[in-house]
């Protein structure tokens, strides 16, 4: 819900112009809750989310890091893509993938 104006939000102009959404969130503590809120606001909105991206900014090695994107593959129903890290040479065929289908043929 990030606002362009007070009474309009990205969501609204991702509506009016019918754009699939790609969600991104935190890898750490709390994204849990993050990602499944923000991918049922995409879907109350009526978007297609094609994804959601687990940021990795830093190399973190909690209990919450490391478990997060299993447990998101479980309880969401949209591909939740990790690993992607400042030393990435080539995309991976899973992203290449997601990237495809929001293509309209």
């Amino acid at each position: 819900m990030v606002p362009i104006r007070p009474d309009y939000f990205i969501s609204d102009l991702a509506v009016a112009m019918k754009l699939p959404v790609l969600a991104v969130a935190y890898n750490r503590l709390g994204c849990l809750n993050h990602a499944a809120l923000t991918v049922q606001s995409v879907v109350g909105h009526g978007l297609r989310c094609v994804g959601l991206v687990l940021n990795n900014a830093q190399d973190i090695g909690d209990i919450a890091a490391l478990t997060n994107a299993d447990i998101l593959r479980r309880i969401l129903d949209v591909p939740v893509l990790d690993g992607l890290g400042q030393n990435l040479i080539e995309m991976p065929a899973d992203w290449r993938l997601m990237l495809d289908s929001t293509i309209d043929s």
